[in-house]
Formats: structure tokens, C-alpha cells, sequence
């Protein structure tokens, strides 16, 4: 029978071996008599050494066993920590020395970066552990895995549980237990197992206080249990405290534990004020219409942080004799105080009479430290009749064409020169064209457009008038800045008009706008162009429509001449002429045209020259808003002309200006 070989090095092989060396040592065997043993096997090259150079064939890691830190076994982890450890030893049981061993578990930190170690001399590998978190609890299971040779072991889960340390905090200690308000102090403590009375690392610690604020509201204990944090004597809104305030220390795994101290801070004691409104306050006049209260604000300093609840004493040093502050009417001097920022708020309450306003607010404690209101004053009243001014870019435009434009600008001041307030409206109608209905005033100044269209007045003019809520102008007899009896009207105004013919009285059979405000029984001043007023219409109070009335002309593109000559005599002389833009010769030329003469003919000597009127028709013509007519000056030119001879040509160039560009030479024979 023959078997398969097997190789020397294999178990198989020397089971098989021993087997047949036993059943021939069984029946004596050989010759006659002489045991014979088997040869010793050959047990190969195996996967390491045990650290003395004998070979290792296995790799054996012990179950893990856990120790606190006062070497007991365990299988609870506090945050004071535990030592984990395996033994790593060869089949035969010797230890294996420098084998990696590295540990794994849920809810524990180990000791190194990558939780692994090699082991000693003795096969051993230990490492610490710690919770995650010092207040985690709950059961976990952590593993260590042998590796040697490229031949590991792992061991059995080995099951743990997490518990908080009961902590103690200790030597709980303020550096100073009396402040200043705002000042600060140090605050310490050790955290111990209260088990062993250890001092213990690694254990949160949360801060509070009635008042107060701490550098760090959380703090983790380490160097022996030692704790350090900074209160300062601020809330967290920048307030000062002040008065007895607690501070409560409470271990986060333990609230019951808590420690509290307490420190004493002395009375917030102010040392300066600031005034604190940073723009210009700029009161209307109660007289007005526009806001009848102000605000300024001073802030209340203790060491350069706002201080609650301090005395201050507010006084009147210059403004208006009729101004109040604090509370309407009151004009002395009051008490207030600071509110939970160190603001202190004056209103202010003006009167009638305009003026610079100086506030002033010193610290009852110590009147010697004060604060001046800075840029507030009475400024702004109602528009008045009298300060009312309408100004324009052009008032000549070219009637031809939709769309040449003018901007009209309303300028409005009170009866003291200070621009209305802002938002102030004022309104706009025309008989003719088109013009924005109204705008709002900014620093008493706001302007609207007016555009030519349909409809086109057939004398070329049109009436366009301004208006706007204010006062009647008036004589302040008593000096009060305020209208009272014995105070005498200017110009007493009632219901208005917009005079489409200019004749200086409301024609109703004509359809001329009107702007009723109902009212009657006092004596009306004589009706203007620029303010027409309709008679019978007026009272005794100082509240009006105010009005300004101005008249646009609307001249064609090619002018018509008056007293310009078709011939002149030879040699040299003087032509005097009126150059208009419509044939009623109630226009100018549109603003902006330019006009030109020049000599021309055969003899080339003849030479001409404008010697009078606008060259280029001006911006603002005399349109004598009233009469129907415009200033014959506005209108009159002349020129001089000389060494011109019979068949010689003066011709006349006029050029008006875009949107209705047209050139228009007049020529003028010497005979």
C-alpha cells in the first residue's frame, strides 16, 4: 500500500509518525527486541520570536482588565480616569515584547493620539482612558487587538460602564470681595472626587452672578483641579452693578454641588457726562405747522462706562425766552435722571421766537462736571407772503414745437428769513402748456418743470401762477415774533385768481381759475399781477393761501419786424427796429436767439454792425406780467452801416436756438 507523502514540517506528519512509532514500540518490533524511536520533527520557521530570538508561532492576548486611578479593578470610568490593560504572550505562553496593541471603544479617549501601545518586557500594554465628556454616562464595550508577525489576536468585548465623578468644588476664593463699579477681580477653585478626596481635572465648571460678567461663563479644571476665571462688576448689556451681587459656581456633571460667594461693589459714582446727540437739531417755530418737540440726549459716564439711575440737573443757559425743555411750558431748572443706558433725554418744546438753543446738564453730585447741548436752535417758521420768490431757467420758448422746457423754482423763507420747513408744498396751474402740479421743499427751495403744448394762448403768453399754505405778511408791533392784536397786515390777502388776461381782476365769464378759502370781513389789499387778490374775500387771521403769479411767452420761429427798413440810402446811416416773436407783438424773441447784420455787394466795402439790443435774446426777458405786453427795451435794436453804394445788400440773420432751430436772413437793398 503506498500514502501520499507529507512533508516533515507538517502536524500531520509527526501525528502520523508518533502513531507508528508507538504500535512497533507495541509489538516489539525490529530485531528482537530494540525499541526504535522516531526521528525528531522538524518543526519549520515560524511567524516570531518572543523577544530572546526564539521563534513565536502563536499570538495570545489576555482578556482586558480595568483599574481606577488608585490601582482597584473596575469596570466604571469616571472623569478621574482608568488604566486599561492585555498581556500579549505566545503559544507558549512566554510574553511577547514590542507587539502593537491597539484599543477601541465607544464614549472613552485613550491615552495616545492613535489609542495604540507596544507592550514591555512582560508581554504588557496599558493605557489610559478618560470619558469623552465629564458628565456622559451610560454602558459601553471596548476591544484591544494584539498584532505581532503579521499574526493578531482580538480580544472579547469588554463591557464598562460611565459615571460622573461626585465632585466637590473647594477653596472657592474672590482675590477681592469689595469693588469699585466696573472694576474686576480673579475667582478660584479646585474641583476634587469626593470619593477619595482627589483633586480632579478634566471636570466643567459654569459660572453665574445677579450681576456681572465673567471672562469665560464656562471653565474646564486641569493642573490639579485648578480652576481660575475674571468677574467684572458689568453686566452683559455694559452696565455697571453695583450693591451685593452672588456668584454661583456649579460643577456641569453635579449641578448640586454648587458653591456660591459673594461680593460687595460700591455705589455707581459718576465722574463725567457727554453730550450725545451727534447730528444738528433744528426746532419749526410753535407758529409753524411743522413739529412742535425736540430731542437732545447727554450720556452719564462712570469710568468710561454708562451709568444707570445718576442725578442730573438740566438748565436753560441761552435760547429763546419762550422755549421750554423738559416738559412743556416749564422754563427752569429740573432734576431728571439717567436711564438703564446713562442716557438722559431733554425734550425740547420751542416757542415762537427763532434763536440759538445752549442746554446745559451737570451731575447733581458734582455741578462742576457739565455738558453743553451743541448746533440746536429755532430756526423755521411758515412760509410768508413776502417770502415767496418764483425764479426761472427761460421765459421765452419756442411756441413751434411740443416739448421746450423750463424749470420754475420756488424759493420760500418765514417772516425771519429762515427757509419753511422741509416738506413744504407748493402748487402750480397754468393757462397754457404743461407744468408739474407741485413739489416739496428741501432747505425752502423746490422746483418744477413747464413744458410748451397744446393749449397755446392766441396773444402767446401764458399765466401760470404758484401757491402755497403759510402767513400773511404783517408788522410785529410787540416784538413777540408771533401775530397778537395791535399787529398790523402788510398785505392782506384772501381768495386768489390766475389772471389769464392780465387785466388785474378776476373775470369769471372767462373761466380764469379760481382758489376759494370762503372767508370775508376784513379789508383786502389791492389786487398785482404777481399776487392777484380778490376783493371782499379776507379775514382778520394770519393763515393764508400765499400766491405769486408769472407770465411764460411762447414766440414762433421766425420773428416779426417793426420799423426795419427794405431799403437804405448809400454811403452810411442808422437803422432803428423791434424784433418780436409773434405778430401781436406781445413776445419777445424765444431766449436764446442770436441776431446778426453784415454788409454785402459788389462794391465790397459796404460794412454793417448791431450798435443796440440783445445780440442773443436773454434767458429772462421783461415780459411786464400785467400790461399784455413786452418791454419795448427787451424788443428795440439798431445798426450802423457805411461805405456802402447803390446795388450794395445789408442782410439781417436771425438764428433761434434748438428744439426749433431755424435760420432767417432779412435782406435789406442800398440804393
Amino acid at each position: 500500500m503506498s500514502y501520499p507523502s507529507l512533508p516533515f514540517t507538517s502536524k500531520l506528519f509527526q501525528l502520523t509518525a508518533l502513531t507508528l512509532s508507538l504500535a512497533l514500540a507495541g509489538c516489539g518490533g525490529g530485531d528482537g527486541g530494540t525499541d526504535i524511536l522516531p526521528p525528531v520533527p522538524d518543526v519549520g520557521v515560524q511567524s516570531g520570536t518572543d523577544g530572546t530570538g526564539v521563534a513565536v508561532g502563536e499570538v495570545n492576548i489576555s482578556a482586558i482588565t480595568l483599574t481606577d486611578t488608585n490601582g482597584n479593578m473596575t469596570n466604571v470610568v469616571t472623569s478621574a480616569g482608568a488604566s486599561a490593560k492585555v498581556t500579549v504572550t505566545d503559544e507558549s505562553s512566554a510574553p511577547i515584547s514590542n507587539a502593537l496593541v491597539t484599543f477601541a471603544g465607544d464614549g472613552v479617549i485613550f491615552g495616545t493620539s492613535n489609542a495604540t501601545v507596544l507592550t514591555n518586557e512582560n508581554g504588557e500594554a496599558s493605557i489610559s482612558i478618560s470619558p469623552i465628556d465629564s458628565t456622559t454616562t451610560g454602558a459601553y464595550q471596548m476591544t484591544a487587538t494584539a498584532s505581532y508577525n503579521n499574526e493578531t489576536a482580538t480580544t472579547a468585548g469588554y463591557n464598562f460602564s460611565l459615571q460622573p465623578v461626585n465632585v466637590l468644588l473647594t477653596d472657592l476664593v474672590l482675590s477681592s470681595i469689595n469693588l469699585n463699579s466696573g472694576a474686576s477681580t480673579n475667582l478660584t477653585l479646585k474641583t476634587k472626587d469626593a470619593t477619595n478626596n482627589v483633586n480632579q481635572n478634566g471636570i466643567t465648571v459654569d459660572f453665574d452672578t445677579t450681576c456681572g460678567t465673567f471672562d469665560s461663563d464656562s471653565v474646564v479644571s486641569s493642573n490639579q483641579g485648578d480652576i481660575s476665571v475674571t468677574y467684572k462688576s458689568i453686566d452683559a448689556d455694559g452696565n455697571l452693578c453695583e450693591g451685593n451681587q452672588t456668584i454661583t459656581a456649579t460643577p456641569a456633571n453635579n449641578t448640586a454641588a454648587k458653591q456660591t460667594v459673594s461680593v460687595t461693589i460700591a455705589s455707581i459714582e459718576a465722574n463725567s457726562i457727554v453730550y450725545t446727540t451727534d447730528n444738528s437739531v433744528e426746532l419749526g417755530a410753535s407758529n409753524s405747522g411743522s413739529s412742535s418737540s425736540g430731542q437732545i440726549v447727554f450720556t452719564v459716564f462712570a469710568n468710561g462706562i454708562p451709568a444707570a439711575n445718576q442725578q442730573v440737573t438740566i438748565n436753560k443757559v441761552f435760547a429763546p425766552a419762550d422755549l421750554s425743555f423738559v416738559t412743556l411750558g416749564n422754563r427752569s431748572s429740573k432734576t431728571v435722571t439717567s436711564d438703564s443706558d446713562g442716557n438722559v433725554t431733554v425734550n425740547l418744546y420751542p416757542g415762537a421766537l427763532p434763536g440759538p438753543v445752549e442746554i446745559k446738564a451737570s451731575l447733581v453730585l458734582d455741578p462742576t462736571i457739565f455738558a453743553l447741548s451743541k448746533d440746536v436752535s429755532v430756526a423755521t417758521g411758515r412760509a410768508t407772503q413776502s417770502g415767496v420768490s418764483i425764479s426761472l431757467s427761460k421765459n421765452v420758448l419756442a411756441n413751434s414745437v411740443d416739448g421746450d422746457t423750463a424749470t420754475v423754482t420756488a424759493r420760500l423763507v418765514d417772516r425771519v428769513g429762515n427757509p419753511v420747513s422741509d416738506g413744504t408744498v407748493v402748487s402750480f396751474v397754468s393757462e397754457g402748456g404743461r407744468v408739474t402740479p407741485n413739489c416739496a421743499t428741501a432747505n425752502g427751495v423746490c422746483s418744477v418743470e413747464f413744458s410748451t403744448q397744446n393749449p397755446r394762448p392766441a396773444d402767446s403768453r401764458v399765466s401760470v401762477i404758484a401757491f402755497v399754505e403759510g402767513d400773511k405778511s404783517y408788522t410785529d408791533v410787540d416784538g413777540d415774533n408771533q401775530f397778537s392784536v395791535g399787529d398790523i397786515f402788510t398785505h392782506n390777502i384772501g381768495d386768489f385768481f390766475r389772471d389769464d388776461n392780465e387785466n388785474n381782476q378776476y373775470d369769471s365769464p372767462n373761466g380764469e381759475f379760481v382758489y376759494r378759502r370762503g372767508v370775508s370781513g376784513a379789508t383786502c389789499a389791492p389786487s398785482s399781477f404777481n399776487q392777484p387778490n380778490i376783493l371782499g374775500t379776507c379775514d382778520d387771521k394770519l393763515t393764508a393761501t400765499l400766491r405769486y403769479q408769472f407770465v411764460l411767452g411762447l414766440a414762433d420761429s421766425a420773428p416779426l419786424y417793426s420799423g426795419l427798413p427794405s431799403t437804405l440810402a448809400a454811403s452810411a446811416g442808422t437803422a432803428v427796429f423791434q424784433m418780436y416773436g409773434n405778430s401781436a407783438r406781445t413776445i419777445s424773441m424765444a431766449s436764446g436767439t442770436t441776431i446778426s447784420v453784415e454788409g454785402d455787394g459788389p462794391s465790397g466795402t459796404c460794412e454793417a454792425e448791431i450798435v443796440a439790443g440783445y445780440v442773443t435774446v436773454p434767458s429772462i426777458v421783461n415780459l411786464q406780467g400785467g400790461t399784455s405786453v413786452v418791454d419795448i427795451d427787451a424788443v428795440s435794436y439798431a445798426f450802423s452801416y457805411s461805405d456802402c453804394v447803390a446795388g450794395d445788400k445789408v442782410k439781417v440773420t436771425v438764428q433761434t436756438p434748438a428744439p426749433a432751430a431755424t435760420t432767417t436772413t432779412t435782406t435789406i437793398s442800398i440804393t
